[in-house]
């Protein structure tokens, strides 16, 4: 017998009591033991008949001032916008075009809604 076929002996001799240890090695790492258990039957399709469903109504709270914008908004005035004074300056640095600061709509039922987006400089 020579040395390298001893070596693939003890080898295989290793992997095979690794093999016979391995899953009862990891089980005894579980605490807690596996219940079986069984899915739950569903019901077949169509099995049971139809029936009418029931609701109880409720009436709405009245808020008075309702749900928030009614559209179509309008800018009653151009000349009214506020502008950022750095303004947003395109990635090449060539060109600064104005950012609005504040912009004032109204909505459908005539009240004021103001809009007023971030500052592009950093």
């Amino acid at each position: 017998m020579t040395l390298a076929q001893e070596r693939a002996g003890i080898r295989a001799g290793v992997s095979s009591s690794r093999a016979s240890t391995l899953k009862r090695d990891l089980n005894s790492l579980e605490t807690s033991r596996r219940r079986t258990q069984e899915l739950n039957t569903l019901e077949r399709k169509g099995l049971r008949p139809a029936t009418r469903g029931r609701g109880v109504w409720k009436e709405p709270a009245a808020t008075g001032a309702g749900g928030g914008m009614a559209g179509p908004l309008t800018e009653p005035s151009f000349a009214a916008r506020e502008y950022w004074p750095d303004g947003l300056v395109s990635p090449d640095g060539l060109f600064v075009l104005p950012a609005p600061k504040k912009i004032v709509w109204r909505d459908a039922n005539d009240v004021e809604q103001i809009f007023l987006p971030a500052n592009p400089s950093p």
